[in-house]
């Protein structure tokens, strides 16, 4: 009785603490931002982050583009985004060994595994190469093959939620739901206009990747509150 409380205690904290990598990212990111010296892409004399023309790799780079040192918020954006990927990884893996007992098909269990570890390795890497001139290339590498595999990810966890009569059809409308929302994205960030171009294209670049951020947010909160539910 006791290995058996002990075990789905074990378990729990293996699926919520989901809900610490969300809240350390929220948090520090919040403070990055209020610690951000200035500056965007487009204009080097902007006081202050501001929400809809910086990006979040903005606030990874170690010098703000006003030309300050920025290394308490690339600090606090680099630490969250690496705590909040091995925290993702730690609940998908224990989520997947439930899912694995209703898969029939080994391969799809393969091709979410190795999408999602692509996805979160690439997302560290993002905050190891900062968007700085002298790391930009692989920053960039990194930010599209993070998304693209996280795509790919979504879409077969998608197929398999549904296929699962175990799920119930919030979650499985909720992933459908994230599906398209980062497939909009990937068509903005790969064929929209260039950030540089104007104000206007930066706007539209940097509020694409602040709805799908939160996005990942809300999608990870509810597969936490769906596996706390269902395997626990």
């Amino acid at each position: 009785m006791l290995k058996s409380r002990f075990f789905m205690k074990k378990t729990n904290f293996k699926f919520w603490q989901g809900y610490i990598g969300i809240a350390v990212f929220i948090v520090f990111n919040t403070i990055a931002m209020i610690l951000y010296p200035g500056g965007t892409y487009l204009d080097s004399k902007t006081e202050g982050y501001h929400f809809f023309y910086n990006f979040f790799s903005n606030l990874g780079e170690w010098v703000a583009r006003n030309g300050e040192l920025n290394t308490s918020s690339a600090l606090l954006f680099n630490t969250s985004l690496t705590i909040f990927s091995i925290s993702y990884f730690s609940f998908f893996i224990s989520f997947l060994k439930q899912e694995v007992k209703y898969i029939e098909q080994k391969w799809l269990s393969f091709f979410l595994v190795a999408s999602i570890s692509i996805s979160i390795l690439s997302f560290i890497f993002i905050s190891i190469f900062s968007a700085e001139e002298t790391s930009k290339i692989l920053h960039l590498v990194f930010v599209k093959l993070a998304f693209r595999s996280l795509f790919i990810h979504a879409v077969i966890q998608t197929y398999v939620v549904f296929k699962i009569p175990k799920f119930d059809q919030f979650i499985s409308f909720a992933s459908l739901g994230f599906t398209i929302l980062l497939f909009i994205f990937l068509l903005i960030m790969d064929f929209g206009p260039n950030a540089k171009e104007s104000m206007e294209a930066l706007f539209l670049q940097v509020t694409a990747q602040k709805v799908i951020v939160s996005a990942i947010m809300i999608y990870f909160f509810f597969q936490i509150r769906t596996a706390l539910k269902l395997f626990s």
